[in-house]
């Protein structure tokens, strides 16, 4: 038996394979945990849906973590395809360009 076998994961923040979020449903997955994953945008959608294949998840929903009501509706579907969450990974980040240039 694994650490997690039998928990079920919602992944939001992975944008490449390179993501703190991808290593840490990496990690999960080597543990046995059930992964579902959401991205921000269609560009992303390209990135993430073979990464969740490569690990045996077919859960891959758009959600902007702006928006309250795609919040709910990708934790409603989430939790009714999965039978609930047990695990949530909050990796999202996000910073203008502009704002990373310069001293800090």
């Amino acid at each position: 038996m694994q650490l997690l076998d039998g928990k079920n994961a919602l992944v939001f923040g992975v944008a490449n394979d390179h993501s703190i979020a991808w290593g840490i449903a990496q990690a999960m997955h080597e543990h046995g945990a059930q992964l579902a994953f959401s991205y921000a945008s269609e560009a992303l959608e390209r990135r993430v849906r073979p990464l969740a294949e490569s690990v045996g998840s077919d859960f891959v929903e758009l959600c902007d973590v702006a928006d309250d009501h795609q919040i709910e509706a990708v934790f409603t579907k989430a939790a009714e395809r999965l039978g609930g969450i047990d695990v949530l990974v909050h990796a999202v980040a996000y910073a203008d360009r502009e704002d990373l240039k310069g001293d800090f």
